[in-house]
């Protein structure tokens, strides 16, 4: 089952994704933070996010990319709700990943294509494979692309909105969080 939460920056739809994994009895609490740490300010953030997560049930896994690997850090995948956070970060990263930047940067719809295919891929294979996924994904306006200067910004918000556009077709629950 997959569950996905969307919204705009700051929309509060973390805290919402982990307050509707409190309300799912499953033995096991994951939560796959995809977030790479690239500098000081990530690793504050990383802290941040940890300590407001402090108490709350959860055993953290940071896997920036390659979300498939997860379950062989859980016990008892089947028997667990686990919060994937999030999935414009999963996108972001890939993006960056060598399998894929030199064929994004050609720009043929048939690599972008393939590549969105194989996100949404690498979510539902980690969502065949639990209790439970609750998915969190930011959302931009397609004319945040149009307005950005910067042709890989284009790229990752366009990737990023068809990805959530699979994701909203496939899911089985959808909540939608307005920024706050």
């Amino acid at each position: 089952m997959i569950t996905l939460v969307i919204g705009g920056p700051d929309s509060g739809k973390s805290l919402f994704a982990e307050s509707l994994a409190d309300t799912v009895n499953y033995v096991h609490k994951y939560y796959i933070a995809t977030m790479k740490i690239a500098d000081k300010d990530a690793e504050d953030r990383r802290k941040r996010h940890v300590k407001m997560r402090e108490g709350k049930g959860f055993e953290t896994l940071e896997i920036p990319y390659r979300i498939d690997d997860a379950v062989k850090f859980m016990q008892s995948p089947e028997n667990s709700v686990v919060l994937l956070e999030c999935a414009a970060n999963l996108v972001g990263n890939a993006m960056h990943e060598v399998e894929w930047k030199e064929k994004l940067e050609q720009g043929k719809q048939k690599d972008e294509d393939v590549f969105i295919c194989h996100i949404v891929n690498l979510v539902t294979d980690l969502a065949d494979k639990v209790g439970r996924l609750i998915v969190v994904s930011s959302e931009y306006e397609m004319t945040d692309a149009a307005v950005c200067e910067d042709a890989e910004t284009q790229l990752y918000v366009k990737l990023l909105h068809a990805v959530n556009l699979k994701l909203l077709s496939i899911a089985d629950r959808v909540y939608e969080r307005k920024d706050e």
